[in-house]
């Protein structure tokens, strides 16, 4: 059984700072190096610390694509500020959205230890692993959730792909862009195959890069399953591209997926939006040789979800040295007795660093945590209890 990470090093948020983030308008909270329990009634602002720390640490939202979505209501900017500590020093990272009353455009700054520095220095200086509760729905779901799993490792483990996940999503957006105004009037067509060639460059990295994640994280997922369950059952991770290829690497890749998006443009003109590249990508999640969307019973189904989720904690750990920190959002409540048990007890020896948790009921079975905090959240308002 595999309960610790190679290295007992972890990071830990410390001092967390919200100002005009949410329902928010300021507040600190000291929050502890082991288990932090975070209490309360629903829409009184657990979630909305949770998202704080990840868009810190990702220099994104996972919940919205909207960065004025982040601002308390009627003002302009929002920041969040966290101290972090952790094996190599300590730092201060932060982020602010301002928003232009004239345009309403939104624009992002980033800096550690109060240095303005680029977005990217961020990554990775104290990684996480997400739960929250649509989670739970990942082997059922569509493959967006599949994809923004990898997308989110990616982006804090490897800098390489996640510069080339950068400019693959705003090329897309254009691309998208122009192909909508083609659909409507036909003019700017000599801009497309530019555009294309751009797609296919910087999407065959990103789908290469996340192949061979799948193919990281399939053995820890089948391992952690087997710790979770009773069961002999044999699960298995296979990156599924949206054209014809195998994402072995980057160039063999590239003119694939050049030679997809050529055969798939008159669709795209007709339909108005690209239709082939990483974007439309999926990873394919087999329980004993059968798809488990259809075969896996929802408590199989769940047991698989926290086994991809234990395997993106022990990867990060691998991969780093440093525990995550992970971040539960009501996801325990979710689970039944023995998930639960089994996954708060696999938190408890290792698999985490500090971690996260989010409640709006009492919650018992956490004393093999060395310590716990516990704060109550009422109306954006934080209190150690």
């Amino acid at each position: 059984m595999t309960d610790t990470i190679v290295s007992k090093r972890s990071c830990a948020i410390g001092r967390l700072r919200l100002f005009r983030f949410r329902n928010y308008v300021e507040t600190t909270v000291h929050l502890g190096p082991s288990l932090n329990v975070i209490s309360g009634r629903n829409a009184q602002g657990k979630t909305n610390m949770l998202e704080a720390v990840a868009t810190l640490t990702l220099t994104r939202s996972p919940r919205t694509g909207t960065a004025s979505d982040l601002m308390h209501w009627g003002d302009e900017q929002c920041l969040v500020e966290a101290a972090v500590s952790r094996s190599g020093g300590d730092s201060v990272l932060a982020v602010r959205f301002t928003r232009d009353p004239g345009t309403a455009r939104v624009s992002r700054a980033t800096s550690v230890d109060g240095k303005p520095c680029p977005a990217r220095r961020l990554l990775g200086v104290c990684p996480v692993v997400l739960f929250w509760p649509e989670d739970l729905q990942l082997v059922k779901a569509g493959p967006e959730g599949r994809r923004r799993l990898l997308d989110a490792l990616l982006t804090q483990l490897d800098p390489r792909a996640a510069a080339h996940l950068l400019r693959y999503r705003r090329i897309l957006q254009q691309r998208n862009a122009l192909l909508h105004r083609l659909r409507a009037d036909g003019h700017g067509a000599d801009a497309l195959p530019g555009f294309s060639r751009e797609l296919a460059h910087h999407g065959a990295r990103v789908a290469v890069a996340r192949a061979r994640l799948v193919t990281q994280l399939a053995p820890l997922a089948a391992e952690a399953l087997g710790e979770l369950s009773s069961g002999g059952e044999h699960l298995s991770l296979t990156y599924a591209p949206s054209h014809d290829g195998s994402c072995s690497d980057d160039d063999t890749t590239e003119q694939e997926l050049s030679a997809a998006l050529r055969d798939r443009q008159p669709e795209e003109l007709a339909r108005g939006v690209t239709v082939v590249g990483p974007h439309r990508d999926d990873v394919e999640i087999g329980l004993d040789g059968r798809a488990a969307r259809t075969a896996a019973s929802q408590g199989q189904q769940r047991s698989i979800v926290l086994a991809c989720k234990l395997a993106e904690m022990r990867f990060v750990g691998r991969s780093t040295g440093i525990a995550p920190v992970v971040m539960l959002d009501d996801v325990l409540s979710e689970l039944d007795h023995e998930r639960r048990g089994r996954l708060v007890a696999l938190l408890a020896a290792g698999a985490a660093g500090q971690v996260l948790i989010t409640t709006t009921e009492t919650l018992t079975g956490l004393d093999g945590f060395a310590g716990a905090c516990r704060y109550t959240v009422q109306s954006g308002t934080v209190r150690e209890t």
